[in-house]
Formats: C-alpha cells, sequence, structure tokens
C-alpha cells in the first residue's frame, strides 16, 4: 500500500470526521469540525484511496503552527502514523519559516506525550481541569517545538 497526505477538504471531511469521532472522547460537532477545514486551518489525512490512517488540522498564524486536532485510527496505533503526521508537520513548518509549534494533550495520553517529546516538543504549562473525561475532568498538558531551520 502506498500512503500519502492528501488534503482533508469540505468534500472529503466525512473521512476526517470520522476518524476524529473514532478517536476523541468529546468528540467536535460536524460544523466545528468542517469550520476548521477553512482558513486560516489546514488538514490533511494520511491514507491511500482506500484506506484512511490518521489526520491532523493544524492553523497558522504567521511564524507559529498550532496543531488542533490529531488522531491515528484505533486499530493502526503503534505503527509509526503517528510520527510521519508529526514529521509531516515539522516539514511543513520548516518549508514554510514558522519557529513554533503548539499543542495541547491530555496528560493521561502517554502514548502521544512521549511521541511529542521524542519529537523536541516540551511541557511549557498545565491547564488543570481543561478536558471533560469519563472519569471527570483531567488537565491539559501544554506543549511547544522550537523548530531550527537549516
Amino acid at each position: 500500500m502506498s500512503l500519502e497526505f492528501i488534503p482533508l477538504t469540505s468534500e472529503n471531511s466525512a473521512i476526517g470526521f470520522e476518524l476524529h469521532n473514532l478517536g476523541q472522547p468529546n468528540p467536535w460537532s460536524r460544523k466545528i469540525f468542517d469550520d476548521c477545514l477553512s482558513q486560516p486551518y489546514f488538514a490533511f489525512y494520511l491514507g491511500s484511496t482506500s484506506q484512511y490512517l490518521g489526520y491532523f488540522i493544524a492553523m497558522q498564524v504567521v511564524d507559529e503552527l498550532t496543531i488542533m486536532d490529531i488522531g491515528v485510527r484505533k486499530v493502526e496505533r503503534g505503527r509509526g502514523y503517528g510520527r510521519l503526521l508529526i514529521n509531516y508537520i515539522v516539514d511543513y513548518c520548516e518549508k514554510n519559516n514558522i519557529q513554533q509549534v503548539w499543542l495541547e494533550v491530555r496528560q493521561s495520553n502517554t502514548a502521544a506525550i512521549n511521541l511529542y517529546e521524542s519529537v523536541g516538543f516540551n511541557v511549557i504549562e498545565t491547564r488543570h481541569d481543561y478536558y471533560v473525561g469519563a472519569n471527570g475532568k483531567e488537565d491539559a498538558l501544554i506543549m511547544c517545538l522550537q523548530v531550527c531551520f537549516n
């Protein structure tokens, strides 16, 4: 199977919305998801014509990028697709002179935190009781990556 990064647009948003719903404990509404597919946001999914493995939605403001949402289909986790998504984002940043990448992650999502830290993200701040979860509220870690230019 040949994998590629395919723009996620209003024409194929059902793909991303399905992945979002499968991966989020409290998914966005369809309207919010679709609103994040227009400027200043941009989104891609990783896959092929027959398989959708993961996606991301990001927003660029001047020389900063915020990852608004990122996810890999649950049955595909642990196979390196999350790293491919993050590497694609970092490559985009290097090509577009973006100096910082920001994201927030549930404190309990240790697999994602380990991935982000392995790429160079650092925890900048904790937002207490930010996420709603099955067992009450959960903290969010605010993480930042300083992008180095060659």
